[in-house]
């Protein structure tokens, strides 16, 4: 399966690539992973962001975006969502991908490509 380019990469500590490659392992089916990239997440980050102005709008975000990303696992990958058994995934996933988002920032900066 071909990495798409807004996905953190593999390669980094043995544990963060084992992490990434589960994620891509139960995130295959197109559906879910728009479900996940193109809904959930927005909507747990605008969930952040409206959090001291509008509380009650942020739970109903979270909820309604892990309704979506819960959604796309049982009706299109049919597997159980990784946050029920490891909590702490979506944590180390989010820091692969603002990783690599830093560190294509870099390249921009200094000019340097991936090599």
């Amino acid at each position: 399966m071909s990495l798409p380019r807004f996905m953190p990469s593999a390669s980094g500590p043995p544990r963060l690539s084992r992490f990434v490659e589960k994620y891509l392992e139960d995130h295959s089916h197109p559906v879910n992973h728009l479900l996940h990239v193109g809904v959930g997440w927005p909507m747990v980050a605008a969930a952040v962001l409206l959090l001291p102005f509008k509380p009650l709008w942020s739970i109903g975000l979270v909820l309604g975006g892990y309704a979506f990303m819960f959604a796309g696992h049982f009706l299109f990958e049919r597997n159980r969502p990784t946050i029920l058994s490891r909590p702490s995934t979506p944590f180390v996933i989010a820091w692969a991908v603002l990783r690599d988002i830093g560190l294509g920032l870099a390249r921009v900066v200094t000019g340097r490509r991936a090599g």
